[in-house]
């Protein structure tokens, strides 16, 4: 198996913030994970491979972009994803008006093509999920793991990484009609909200900007999206404040400020509700030597 020094050299540095972690690979594994990781893209973000030494699943979060797996070619939205692997030629390319937001996870082993023929995954594999919450979740909990490098951290990575195949394979099954004015007011509100969730950030707000009242613009992303759009909201800005605070010793409390809390107790008890543990903790497990 390729070692960890090869997988970090395909690291791309065109990224604004990141969370990546590696394993140590094992000989004879039969389905291993090599590496996984967020990150949000730079203006600039620009891969063009003819060749990768591992299978990759990689899923948009937010931003748009292009993609050419082989002689295949989509354009990326939130809910996208996609499987390549050896030999399969890739370009993906980020908008610099509103840049990507990935997860990936690399994986490899004797099993792997067997389990991806198995459920119709080959590499070249291009869909979206309309819903992606539950698969962000899944992410994040690969991550964790990772990151935690536990004495059975390779075996759970490895299995959430399959469970994260079949669920992207089974919510790509059932398309939904995205050619309706519906879903293109949907889109047109989300985006808003994912360009904007610093200045907006109310429910209200977010209605009047878009030009709709904020019942039928939480009736579409009860119909289209698996978060309300007030939790798409706080979720953005606690992303963002998580970034803020792995990327600078600003004190919890002045990172409360910036994103208008008055209360530094409230926006502990918000960021838990999405990152699950308070801002403090979040930044000590990743520099414990740093201010809380």
């Amino acid at each position: 198996m390729e070692s960890i020094q090869a997988a970090t050299s395909f690291v791309s540095h065109e990224v604004e913030s990141s969370r990546l972690f590696f394993l140590d690979p094992i000989e004879d594994e039969n389905f291993a994970v090599v590496f996984g990781g967020f990150e949000r893209c730079s203006a600039d973000y620009r891969i063009d491979r003819g060749d990768f030494p591992w299978y990759s699943l990689e899923f948009v979060s937010h931003g748009f972009g292009r993609l050419r797996l082989g002689d295949a070619e989509a354009e990326l939205a939130p809910g996208s994803f996609y499987i390549y692997g050896p030999a399969v030629p890739h370009m993906i390319e980020s908008s610099p008006d509103n840049p990507l937001g990935k997860y990936f996870v690399g994986f490899t082993g004797a099993e792997v093509g067997s389990f991806l023929e198995r459920y119709d995954l080959q590499p070249g594999f291009i869909s979206r999920c309309v819903k992606g919450e539950p698969i962000r979740r899944a992410f994040d909990s690969l991550i964790a793991r990772g990151i935690r490098k536990s004495k059975l951290a390779r075996p759970l990575c490895a299995t959430i990484t399959r469970q994260l195949l079949l669920m992207c394979r089974d919510d790509a099954a059932e398309p939904v009609n995205t050619d309706t004015p519906a879903y293109a007011t949907y889109a047109r509100c989300r985006e808003f909200i994912e360009r904007n969730f610093l200045t907006n950030t109310t429910l209200d707000a977010v209605a009047k900007a878009c030009e709709v009242n904020a019942p039928y613009l939480c009736r579409l992303f009860a119909r289209f999206h698996d978060e309300s759009p007030y939790q798409l909201l706080t979720r953005l800005r606690m992303e963002h404040a998580s970034r803020i605070l792995l990327e600078s010793k600003s004190s919890v409390k002045s990172v409360a400020a910036a994103l208008g809390f008055k209360d530094a107790f409230h926006f502990s008890r918000v960021f838990k509700s999405v990152h699950h543990v308070p801002p403090s903790r979040f930044r000590q497990s990743m520099h414990p030597q740093w201010p809380s």
